[in-house]
C-alpha cells in the first residue's frame, strides 16, 4: 500500500517460507516495508485488492501457476517488479514476465536490494 516514499512497500511473493523470511528480513533492514512473504498468486492478488504495493518480487513458478495473472495485475497497477526464480525459463510465460528484470536463485540479497532500488528510481515521475 503506497504510503511513504521513504519506506516503499514491497510485495514479496515467495513459495519457500525460509527464503521468504530471509529476503523479507533483508528488505526490512534496507528500509522497505514488506508485505509477505505470500506463497501464491491468489494470496498476492487478495492482498492487492486492498491497495497496490510500490514494488514487488515474484518467485516463479508458484504453487498456483506460472505467475502470469499476478504479473499482469502488477503491470496494470503500474507496480514495477522483478522475478526471482530458480530458472530464467520460469519467467517466459507472458510478456509482462519476459520484460521484468530477473535474478536467478540463489541471488545475493544485496543484488535484490540494488535491483529494487533501480526499479524504484525508474518508477519515480
Amino acid at each position: 500500500m503506497r504510503r511513504d516514499d521513504h519506506h516503499p512497500t514491497v510485495l514479496l511473493v515467495e513459495e519457500d517460507p525460509l527464503v521468504g523470511l530471509a529476503v523479507g528480513d533483508t528488505l526490512a533492514e534496507a528500509g522497505y516495508r514488506v508485505a509477505g512473504p505470500l506463497a501464491s498468486q491468489d494470496e498476492a492478488l487478495a492482498w492487492m485488492a486492498q491497495g497496490a504495493p510500490d514494488l514487488a518480487i515474484l518467485d516463479l513458478p508458484l504453487r498456483d501457476g506460472d505467475g502470469s495473472r499476478l504479473a499482469q495485475a502488477l503491470r496494470e497497477s503500474g507496480v514495477p517488479f522483478l522475478v526471482h526464480a530458480d530458472n530464467a525459463r520460469d519467467a517466459a510465460s507472458c510478456a509482462e514476465l519476459r520484460a521484468a528484470p530477473r535474478l536467478t536463485k540463489p541471488a545475493w540479497h544485496r543484488d535484490l536490494v540494488l535491483v529494487l532500488g533501480q526499479l524504484a528510481r525508474e518508477a519515480r515521475p
